[in-house]
């Protein structure tokens, strides 16, 4: 099992309160409070201890969410425990955003007995909005999807393995895309690459709330969606060492793309989050300092965060903690979470119940 780590960055007030860690399967969500656990903090170039972007939002009224579902995010969804997720939110379809989706979704096995609900935005033309990735994701699975339902032993009797794609228009600006049990979701258009359908989230429930940029540079809407947020989850593009031998275009791209940590900076001092994130960088123990500095030139007050895998946030009306969730290293999976399995008529009884 992994050591605890006890990170910094909890409001005054609440350190004595806190502990360093949560564990995967005995710590429930306070009736209120938002949970925020992070799948995946980092970037394309996925490693072990730091994956694509996905966070998993679990809300005290008992709904949970996927925000984005990036490469390499799926095993620690399921190292939470968390195995029937039914519905995702995608802030662009980028891969390291989306592309494990395809195993959330393929793998209604583990439980999820209604439809996987994406919901994620169109673009400029239809063949790369939401609706045609996803239709393009059934197709990928059909062959895996067909032989499932053709040989389960146990046989499907609900909808789990079927998917519902929810594009939104990505121009409209301060969208509510979901609102439900008193939980909004909130998209708006933001600038990413040159071709449109990026989009920032917000969740409010309960007098609280979060926002998570996705990917952009600044932007007025962002800065917009994020005023009075709670925590302001904010993608960087991080220190890069060989940036100044890149060609010039590929130095606009990025500089046109993403925010340094110094604008990161500016919009942490301009929206004032009761806890700022740092998020989407490459992390290790070379770039930290010079991340904090650049941001901390911009924002000399608040609290502040690096993002890691596994990261916890809980907010409340008593402030933002930050804790690290403790996931073993090598877990059993779903197989074996579900029962403590002694006989093979243990586990069929098991899996016979899921599916009555």
């Amino acid at each position: 099992m992994r050591i605890a780590i006890a990170l910094l960055a909890v409001l005054p007030g609440l350190a004595a309160k806190s502990t360093p860690w949560v564990y995967s399967t005995d710590d429930t969500v306070p009736e209120d409070t938002i949970r925020i656990t992070t799948l995946g903090s980092g970037t394309p170039d996925v490693r072990r201890h730091q994956v694509a972007s996905s966070f998993l939002i679990e809300i005290g009224n008992g709904d949970k969410f996927l925000f984005d579902m990036g490469s390499g995010s799926y095993q620690n969804l399921l190292a939470t425990g968390q195995y029937a997720i039914d519905k995702v939110f995608l802030s662009h379809l980028h891969s390291d955003h989306h592309a494990d989706l395809a195993s959330l979704y393929v793998n209604a096995m583990f439980g999820r007995k209604v439809p996987l609900e994406i919901w994620g935005p169109s673009s400029e033309k239809p063949e790369l909005g939401l609706a045609a990735s996803i239709e393009g994701l059934r197709q990928f699975l059909a062959w895996d999807t067909f032989a499932r339902r053709r040989v389960d032993m146990i046989g499907r009797k609900d909808k789990g393995d079927t998917v519902i794609a929810h594009e939104f228009d990505y121009k409209i600006e301060k969208q509510v895309i979901y609102s439900r049990d008193g939980v909004n979701i909130t998209a708006t258009p933001v600038e990413h690459y040159t071709t449109g359908g990026p989009s920032a989230l917000r969740v409010d429930w309960n007098s609280l709330s979060f926002v998570y940029s996705g990917d952009t540079h600044p932007t007025r809407t962002l800065n917009e969606l994020a005023e009075g947020t709670d925590m302001l989850i904010q993608q960087i593009m991080g220190p890069l060492p060989a940036f100044d031998t890149l060609s010039f275009e590929s130095q606009y791209l990025l500089n046109t793309s993403h925010f340094t940590p110094a604008q990161a900076g500016e919009i942490f001092n301009l929206t004032k989050p009761r806890l700022a994130v740092i998020h989407h960088a490459t992390v290790n123990d070379a770039s930290r300092e010079a991340l904090v500095s650049d941001v901390r030139d911009k924002y000399p007050k608040g609290g502040l965060v690096i993002n890691e895998d596994l990261a916890v946030y809980d907010i409340s009306k008593e402030g933002v903690r930050h804790r690290k969730r403790i996931v073993p290293e090598r877990s059993w999976g779903f197989w074996h979470a579900e029962s403590n399995w002694n006989s093979l008529e243990a586990g069929q009884q098991q899996f016979a119940a899921l599916y009555k």
